[in-house]
């Protein structure tokens, strides 16, 4: 089967770990680029010879995309314009990415379509103007589709990123974003992209016995849950309230309950874990614009990395967010069994922290 190019739309930052899982679930994909949208979004390009209803099963993404347009490099003019009516026109790679939408997103109906324009950087055209070129070339090529503002069965994304033109058929809807219906949201609750993505970096196991020790409203339990089989799954926070809500969210992903879980009022300064009793750790730990007292913050993270280190098995894996950057390496450092292997730069919430992966050793 022929290979099909596609992209997928990530929170920022999160490009990278999203090829990880393209490439663990994804037989035979072969990667592309990643591309930045600012601080809105990260753009992973990859061409896959499956299905594309394959590429659903992706937690680490937004959006789902067949390429349709794609140029390196174009003028920032006024030049574009005529350039992308063409490119919607007249070439064959346009028709082969409403081909693969076509069944996946038209219902029986007249065609309709709508087209989501996005500019970063400096150009001589306006947003509107970039996607009035789209529906020129869209006019031209199937003059009975109807150009519509909602609902449209099929939605064509351009994105001009500096001088790196991309554009795309979008094959998901808002429920791949918005995946949770949460009984209980609590505020700045951690986006299930990025939940997924830190999940996939613990590389799960059925022997996991998981744990977070500051589960808030419960995104990353609830990953965990999806992710498949564990041994035992824990989660816990200092705020009963926050315990609570996760017990109810994760008791309601499903129509079953879930087995060996346990939501627990707990400390994570002061586990009331065995050493060595927990393999894998997935946490997000409070920073930036959460913080209210810096103070209570420093005593927080050394204490939180000593108690990582006691119930953290051999070669157990943790998963770490923040923003804290020199706060974690200090407390890191003092922790010998402790190991920061690597992490990633994402966007949370409109602000940049980095995800760590730590090992015991």
């Amino acid at each position: 089967m022929e290979s099909t190019t596609y992209y997928v739309q990530t929170m920022p930052g999160v490009e990278e770990i999203a090829w990880l899982e393209v490439r663990d679930k994804l037989p035979g994909a072969k990667f592309g680029e990643t591309v930045f949208a600012k601080d809105q979004n990260g753009l992973l390009i990859f061409s896959y010879a499956g299905e594309a209803e394959d590429l659903f099963q992706l937690r680490t993404v937004e959006d789902v995309y067949v390429l349709a347009l794609s140029v390196e490099k174009v003028p920032r003019t006024r030049q574009i314009l005529p350039q992308i009516t063409e490119l919607v026109q007249d070439t064959a790679v346009f028709q082969q990415a409403i081909d693969v939408a076509w069944p996946i997103r038209v219902q029986p109906a007249r065609p309709s379509y709508r087209v989501i324009s996005r500019l970063y950087g400096s150009h001589d055209i306006y947003r509107k103007q970039l996607g009035e070129a789209v529906e020129r070339g869209m006019k031209a090529r199937y003059p009975k589709w109807r150009l519509v503002d909602d609902h449209a069965q099929v939605e064509i994304w351009i994105n001009l990123l500096g001088s790196r033109l991309v554009g795309g058929i979008r094959l998901t809807d808002r429920t791949t974003r918005h995946r949770f219906n949460k009984p209980v949201e609590l505020k700045a609750a951690l986006r299930p992209s990025v939940a997924a993505a830190m999940i996939h970096l613990t590389q799960p196991a059925d022997d996991d016995i998981f744990l977070d020790p500051m589960c808030g409203s419960g995104t990353l339990v609830m990953e965990r849950r999806y992710a498949g089989a564990y041994a035992q799954m824990l989660a816990g926070d200092i705020e009963l309230k926050h315990t609570q809500a996760a017990r109810k969210n994760v008791n309601a992903l499903r129509k079953e309950p879930p087995t060996h879980f346990s939501a627990l009022h707990l400390d994570a300064a002061k586990l009331p874990l065995a050493p060595g009793s927990v393999t894998k750790v997935a946490t997000n730990l409070p920073f930036g614009k959460q913080i209210s007292s810096p103070k209570a913050l420093k005593k927080l993270y050394p204490a939180f990395f000593g108690e990582l280190e006691r119930v953290l098995a051999g070669n157990g894996r943790a998963i770490v967010l923040s923003s804290e950057y020199d706060l974690v390496k200090e407390s890191v450092r003092k922790c010998p069994n402790l190991e920061i292997l690597t992490g990633y730069s994402v966007a949370v919430l409109g602000q940049w922290g980095r995800i760590y992966i730590i090992r015991r050793n």
